[in-house]
C-alpha cells in the first residue's frame, strides 16, 4: 500500500511539473500582464502573447505553452513550483486567468511584485513578462 501511495504522489507531482525553461529567453513576447495592466484578486484577466516574435524555425502551431508566475522583484523573480495552467495552444495568444483570492497583493517594482513567465512545453523556450501588480480588489474577503 506504500509504494502505490509514493508511486501515486509521484505521478502527481510529475503532472504538474512544467518544462524547465532554457538558460536564456528566446521565445515571443508576453504582452500582459505589464506594469500598465495589472491584475486584481477574484476577477478574470486575459493574459496574451505574441508567438510571432519567436525563433521563425519553430511552428508555433504546433507548440502549447504554459504559464507560471513569478514572486519578487525584477531582478529575484521566483518561479512558483507550478503552472498556473499547461498544454495551452502558443497560438491561441490569449488565456484567461482567474486570479484567486488568496493571492497576495503586491506592487510592481518592489520585492511584492509579480512577473510571469511563457514556457514552451515542447522544449523549454521561454519569455518573461514585465513586473506587475496584484491589486487588492472588492470581490474577495
Amino acid at each position: 500500500m506504500r509504494t502505490s501511495t509514493l508511486l501515486v504522489s509521484a505521478i502527481a507531482t510529475l503532472a504538474n511539473a512544467y518544462h524547465k525553461p532554457q538558460d536564456t529567453p528566446t521565445w515571443g513576447a508576453l504582452l500582459s500582464p505589464n506594469g500598465d495592466l495589472p491584475v486584481t484578486r477574484g476577477k478574470p484577466f486575459d493574459i496574451t502573447w505574441n508567438p510571432q516574435y519567436s525563433d521563425p524555425k519553430y511552428d508555433a502551431s504546433k507548440q502549447t505553452v504554459s504559464l507560471v508566475l513569478c514572486r519578487g522583484n525584477s531582478n529575484t523573480c521566483n518561479p512558483d513550483p507550478t503552472a498556473i495552467v499547461e498544454g495551452v495552444k502558443a497560438t491561441d495568444n490569449k488565456w484567461t486567468w482567474n486570479v484567486p483570492c488568496d493571492l497576495p497583493a503586491g506592487e510592481k517594482n518592489t520585492d511584492t511584485g509579480y512577473g510571469m513567465l511563457i514556457i514552451v512545453d515542447q522544449d523549454g523556450q521561454f519569455q518573461y513578462s514585465t513586473q506587475f501588480s496584484v491589486l487588492q480588489g472588492d470581490t474577495c474577503p
